[in-house]
C-alpha cells in the first residue's frame, strides 16, 4: 500500500497505555489509536494502527 510504513517500536517508544509518535513524539493512547487511527499531536498528520501478532 503506498505511503505505508511499518515501524518496530522499543521499549522506550511504550508508556504504560500508549505509545510516542515516531513522527512527532506526541504521547497517544492505545485506546485514541483504536477509536480515531490518528495521532493527538497538533499539526501530525499521522495515522496510527495496532497490529496484534499471535505466536505459537
Amino acid at each position: 500500500m503506498a505511503g505505508e510504513q511499518r515501524v518496530r517500536l522499543s521499549e522506550r517508544d511504550a508508556m504504560e497505555m500508549g505509545i510516542r509518535c515516531p513522527n512527532c513524539g506526541t504521547y497517544t493512547s492505545f485506546g485514541d489509536i483504536l477509536a480515531t487511527g490518528q495521532c493527538r499531536g497538533m499539526g501530525c498528520v499521522s495515522g496510527l494502527e495496532l497490529e496484534l501478532v499471535i505466536s505459537e
